[in-house]
């Protein structure tokens, strides 16, 4: 399977440092996409989410032919966990950075399949031939207050605690990892922090998705939106297209 892919981040218009960082590597056939959204005072959450983004990376270049789905998983879960103590660890160890943490959500496509992992708020979506879907689950207080039926999505977008995450990356020693094999049937997926799917509605996104343009200048439209709705977080966007599903 051919995927064209393009990623990318900006530092919207009230942020005085962009926290985001995402990552776009490829190696012996395997495509690894992530994006992380730090959170943290001072410059802890950049540099939460550049440690991450940097500690897969490292890992992925050395990472082992996977034979079977548990070794995909097995190597994602590891990988994740360092990256979690790594943070954690820094944290604890110096003043200025107390608190810091990031989110974090990816793809991997290997030869066994399309993997999507995720711990925090940040999101991938996918484009299918009759639909759009968020394929990963919110690690926040409001989306555990909506999946119990306590509050509706109208009352959420209202939400004091809308912004409250229940997991992430570096914040607690633990981190609850979400590790899904996806089918191959997507004609693209697009992986995003909530500076775009916090402000631009889902029904744009598909719409953008669905457009016969390439990744590059669907991820600039895409954080065009954001912008026009004003810009009020950094964002990041990463698209994978399967080649010619769209267009071509």
């Amino acid at each position: 399977m051919t995927l064209h892919s393009f990623g990318k981040t900006h530092i919207g218009y009230k942020r005085a440092l962009n926290q985001d960082t995402f990552l776009l590597e490829e190696r012996d056939g395997v495509l690894l996409a992530i994006v992380c959204d730090g959170i943290g005072g001072g410059n802890g959450g950049e540099v939460a989410s550049q440690m991450a983004c940097a500690h897969v990376k490292d890992r992925f270049k050395s990472m082992p032919k996977c034979l079977q789905d548990v070794d995909v998983k097995r190597w994602l879960e590891t990988t994740i966990r360092e990256a979690n103590d790594l943070i954690f660890m820094q944290s604890a160890k110096k003043r200025s950075l107390k608190g810091m943490g990031t989110t974090l959500v990816g793809v991997l496509v290997c030869e066994q399949g399309t993997y999507i992992f995720n711990v925090g708020d940040s999101r991938t979506y996918g484009l299918y031939a009759k639909d759009f879907l968020c394929l990963t689950e919110d690690h926040s207080y409001i989306a555990a207050l909506l999946k119990n039926g306590q509050i509706t999505m109208e009352e959420a977008a209202k939400h004091p605690n809308r912004n409250v995450l229940t997991n992430a990356l570096g914040i607690w020693d633990q981190v609850r990892i979400d590790i899904h094999k996806i089918k191959n049937d997507y004609q693209a997926l697009l992986i995003c922090s909530d500076g775009l799917h916090g402000y631009v509605h889902e029904d744009v996104l598909r719409e953008i998705l669905a457009q016969s343009i390439s990744a590059e200048e669907k991820v600039n439209l895409l954080i065009q939106k954001a912008l026009d709705a004003g810009g009020f977080d950094n964002i990041s966007a990463i698209v994978l297209e399967r080649e010619g599903s769209i267009h071509g």
